[in-house]
């Protein structure tokens, strides 16, 4: 059996959210290629349930991306979430490698 691989979202759009904030989501991915370690072997499976979810305080139509990405952070690593990698930017959201906490 394949690692389980998560992808956080840090959704920045304002024309796809119901709300005006930035919204961080961690979602499992399911692999499309061969190399575990490789990220873009691995692609949202919307068969699995949300991970995580919460709303910032980070307007999303003129607020500060970094900002956001900060208040994400927090938000993950209070749930037992770890960043794996730097944030990256896609059309809507800035995505990161996150797994979860061991305790």
């Amino acid at each position: 059996m394949a690692n389980r691989h998560f992808t956080a979202w840090l959704v920045n759009d304002p024309t796809i959210l119901d709300q005006p904030f930035m919204t961080i989501t961690v979602l499992e991915d399911w692999q499309i290629g061969g190399d575990n370690e490789d990220d873009a072997t691995w692609s949202i499976d919307s068969s699995k349930p949300t991970a995580f979810h919460a709303v910032t305080t980070v307007n999303a139509q003129g607020g500060d991306a970094e900002d956001g990405c900060n208040e994400a952070e927090a938000l993950m690593r209070a749930a037992g979430w770890r960043m794996i990698g730097d944030w990256d930017v896609v059309d809507n959201a800035y995505i990161v490698t996150v797994e979860r906490e061991e305790n």
